[in-house]
């Protein structure tokens, strides 16, 4: 899915319903903004832990920062975000 959204004069967005919708969004649910290579990610922030798990693996140096654990699940939910969707068996894409 791909939408042209307009900026306000303030700087601001709204996500379309459909979109919302499509990735779960709720009112008061967060969301992550990630520049990758000049690319804006929009990530919601509404993953489960199980969603997570095995993400972060053993730590090389010992137990990692709070901050570079967020890094590293942001980093990982980028990645998820630009794959491709998968289309259900017998629905075209």
């Amino acid at each position: 899915m791909r939408k042209e959204i307009a900026l306000s004069e303030k700087g601001q967005i709204t996500l379309p319903k459909d979109i919302r919708d499509a990735v779960g969004l709720k009112p008061n649910d967060k969301v992550l903004f990630t520049v990758d290579d000049g690319r804006l990610i929009l990530t919601p922030k509404t993953m489960s832990f199980s969603d997570l798990a095995g993400f972060l693996g053993s730590p090389p140096n010992g137990p990692a920062t709070l901050e570079e654990i967020e890094e590293t699940i942001a980093s990982a939910a980028s990645e998820a975000a630009l794959k491709p969707l998968k289309t259900p068996k017998g629905q075209a894409a």
